[in-house]
């Protein structure tokens, strides 16, 4: 019986069976004519007094048992106290910003009735939805605060993910190659790495028949390190930097939705320039849900 609970958990897990990464969606499992549905609340806290409230939806779609194509819309809002001929004021920007979308392949496989291992690469571009030359009285407002890059950015990466019945890891490294415009403040090229763990913790044990729901651990870590920004065309230095973040969530999985929490704790910014802004913590929730494929995917799969 055990081993009839196996093989159905390396079918599921393709689709939906333990914890999801929570801080990147590229390693997100999506099976074959699975739609996933993924709310998050992302909020940090900075030191000079910036604040980031962001509101971003996932979107994956299983074309088939190797493509995979995802859409990630953002929006949110920022403050930030800047001081002015006045004195501090706080400042706030908000509204849509840029949206991703991509297409993933899963290149390798092995699936077998106690786990399964995945590596996909991806490649899409970011698209100019949000605003990258917002304005106040002074003049162009720091990049912090500005909702998009202006300009449509190329975005390649490789992903990969091994889970067992009570333990798994993914990772993924991702490049997007901001491009330059004429006017407003465009971002440096950003370079990502991330990685996760995940346990089991609850149940301690599979039952003999189904699959149960499961409270999962999930301890992550991020890596990122941009290029410098450009302002108006030009380049602005020392605006590069790196930062090396670690975070920790709880996940509560059943099979066809997920509810996570938790916390985010920056190990190490290296921020060139005074305009560079620290991080102090950042809290992360969302909800995640599967859905079966509309029906006419299974009137032509079948036809």
């Amino acid at each position: 019986m055990r081993k009839l609970v196996g093989c159905l958990c390396a079918l599921v897990i393709p689709g939906l069976a333990f914890g999801s990464p929570a801080t990147f969606v590229t390693a997100l499992p999506v099976a074959q004519d699975q739609l996933l549905v993924r709310f998050n609340f992302q909020g940090i806290l900075s030191t000079q007094q910036l604040g980031t409230y962001q509101f971003p939806v996932n979107i994956g779609y299983g074309l088939t048992s190797k493509w995979a194509v995802f859409v990630n819309l953002n929006q949110g809002v920022d403050t930030l106290t800047l001081t002015t001929p006045q004195g501090r004021a706080a400042v706030s920007t908000g509204g849509e910003g840029d949206a991703l979308l991509y297409a993933r392949y899963t290149l390798f496989k092995i699936d077998r009735p106690d786990s399964t291992f995945r590596i996909a690469p991806l490649a899409g571009a970011s698209l100019p939805m949000g605003n990258n030359s917002l304005t106040n009285q002074q003049g162009l407002l720091p990049g912090s605060l500005q909702t998009g890059s202006g300009g449509v950015d190329p975005y390649v990466g490789i992903t990969t993910g091994f889970n067992t019945a009570k333990w798994g890891m993914a990772a993924d490294t991702t490049y997007r190659a901001n491009t330059v415009t004429g006017s407003g403040i465009s971002p440096g090229s950003e370079l990502r790495t991330d990685a996760q763990g995940e346990y089991v913790l609850y149940p301690r044990r599979l039952p003999e028949e189904g699959l149960p729901n499961e409270l999962v651990l999930s301890v992550e870590a991020n890596y990122v390190q941009d290029a410098n920004a450009h302002v108006n065309g030009l380049t602005s230095p020392f605006s590069s930097g790196k930062a090396f973040k670690q975070d920790t969530f709880l996940e509560w999985t059943t099979l066809h939705w997920q509810l996570g929490a938790g916390l985010q704790v920056p190990v190490m910014q290296d921020l060139e320039g005074t305009g560079r802004i620290k991080e102090r913590a950042g809290a992360y929730v969302f909800f995640e849900y599967y859905l079966a494929a509309p029906s006419w995917r299974h009137h032509r799969n079948t036809a």
